[in-house]
């Protein structure tokens, strides 16, 4: 039995990372995962001063990737493979953290220097099993990277994965999806097609509707497995459209995550 419209619908809770208030929708008391997603954190809009800035100290991560992107904003990334660069609003960053990485993240010097708003998501995805212990790597893609189509009158763009016939430049390497559809002056209506596992749409800004139901901002929707709904959006609205194909169960704590608790309890040992 359906039980309603949408499988489940999440309106997520408040968590503290460096001083500042986040959102996390994912993993949740009616949820654990979406797909191969199994953390999801929308941070902001917050506005910073000039001078203010947010530090997210070196830290260790293994057996995951992490998905990073901003709709207004900046972060400057370093990591132990020796990267060091600027995720600007509309890039994509995906850290395969494998075996293990330590990065750190913190407001970049320039945007810190003239203030601005901050807005964002970041969302830890599981990795095949075969793969959890595989060597690091980062990637960037620039804004200019990321194809832009127009699809039922709102602009599409194809952060990881592939959608409506569009491919990110990311490489990952389970079937994974997160795509932001976004309008300007005039509503749209997309059609959402039918979904290699899990879907989800997260309604960043504005409000929408999916089929004939309406989905308020700051909510995230998890479709009915099958489902193939009309996504409607007003003029001035910022959705996401994501989900994947499931990877099993995970095993979550501190900034680790694994298939088995053997794992998980090596990587934790590892990096304390």
């Amino acid at each position: 039995m359906r039980g309603g419209p949408f499988a489940h619908l999440l309106r997520g809770y408040d968590v503290y990372e460096a001083g500042h208030s986040i959102r996390r929708f994912l993993p949740s008391r009616e949820r654990a995962m979406i797909g191969p997603f199994v953390m999801f954190h929308h941070f902001g809009p917050a506005r910073l001063a000039p001078g203010e800035g947010v530090e997210i100290a070196a830290h260790a991560h293994a057996h995951l990737a992490t998905l990073t992107y901003f709709f207004a904003g900046a972060s400057l990334h370093a990591d132990d493979l020796g990267n060091q660069v600027v995720v600007e609003a509309g890039a994509v960053a995906w850290m395969h953290a494998g075996s293990g990485i330590v990065h750190s993240e913190r407001t970049p010097d320039e945007w810190r220097a003239r203030g601005g708003v901050g807005h964002g998501i970041q969302a830890w995805v599981a990795l095949p099993e075969e793969l959890e212990t595989s060597a690091p790597r980062f990637q960037l893609a620039r804004p200019d990277q990321i194809r832009q189509v127009v699809v039922g009158g709102a602009s599409l763009r194809v952060l990881v994965g592939e959608m409506q016939g569009i491919r990110s430049p990311i490489e990952t390497c389970s079937p994974i999806l997160c795509a932001e559809a976004r309008t300007a002056d005039h509503a749209a209506e997309i059609p959402l097609e039918p979904a290699n596992g899990a879907r989800a749409v997260f309604l960043v800004d504005g409000f929408g509707m999916l089929d004939r139901t309406p989905v308020e901002a700051g909510t995230l929707v998890v479709m009915h497995d099958g489902d193939s709904p009309v996504l409607r959006l007003p003029p001035h609205t910022i959705a996401l459209i994501f989900g994947g194909v499931s990877l099993g169960r995970r095993y979550l704590q501190g900034n680790f995550i694994a298939s088995t608790e053997a794992r998980l309890d090596e990587a934790l040992r590892r990096f304390s």
